[in-house]
């Protein structure tokens, strides 16, 4: 039970560092260019020194702060985590005698994730949090495709149109259809777990998918249905 909590905490802590860095690194940027263009006059009038010394001191700089510290946060967080990723595959490698590419995990930033050898037709199945592996032969895994939801929503497409006679007009709107939460789906040959989902970006999961191809072989494989 404790690996479980442990399990979901660190992937809990790795899906909200990625937005958390990006967010973050937003806000330092933004706040910085605003403290920048402030120190070198351009406005309507120059800084004096005191003028200089109250923004040095102010609310805004204080926010910067705090971008910063969360920004470095969640970035070294990702990189110790992808450090330990590598290293994990590193040993798998060198007790093994494979050679699994530890720079494309398919899974991470996720406490869990899967790595590929295709020189040996293998793949492993990984656990950062007990540092646990599972090597398979390629016919393990039997398809893979990519997933989304789809939301419907209702926009204003810019018309309007005549509500009475007087001319009154009132904005239109149109129902619009979005596609998020992308993710790549693999089906496995272990009945325990027959499907496997690893939650991504739409352009990571056509990567993937793209990727998953070249390594089985360089041919398409047939999707799931």
């Amino acid at each position: 039970m404790a690996s479980v909590w442990k399990t979901a905490g660190v992937g809990a802590a790795a899906g909200l560092a990625v937005p958390v860095a990006g967010l973050s690194g937003l806000a330092a940027a933004g706040l910085t260019l605003i403290l920048v263009l402030a120190m070198i006059g351009v406005g309507p009038a120059r800084l004096s020194q005191a003028s200089l010394w109250g923004l040095l001191t102010s609310e805004l700089m204080l926010y910067l702060l705090i971008s910063l510290a969360i920004f470095t946060l969640s970035f070294r967080f990702l990189a110790r985590l992808q450090a330990r990723c590598q290293a994990l595959v590193a040993r798998i490698n060198a007790q093994q005698g494979l050679s699994f590419d530890a720079g494309h995990l398919l899974g991470y930033p996720a406490p869990a994730f899967l790595v590929f050898d295709r020189q040996h037709r293998k793949l492993a199945v990984c656990s950062i949090v007990d540092e646990a592996w599972r090597i398979h032969d390629f016919s393990w895994l039997l398809g893979w495709r990519m997933t989304w939801r789809e939301v419907e929503s209702m926009e204003m497409n810019g018309g309007s149109r005549q509500v009475n006679a007087s001319g009154m007009s009132v904005p239109t709107f149109e129902r619009t259809v979005r596609a998020k939460d992308f993710a790549i789906e693999l089906q496995t040959a272990d009945p325990q777990r027959p499907l496997l989902s690893f939650p991504m970006s739409r352009r990571a999961a056509e990567t993937w998918c793209a990727r998953l191809n070249a390594l089985f072989n360089g041919s398409p494989r047939e999707e799931l249905r």
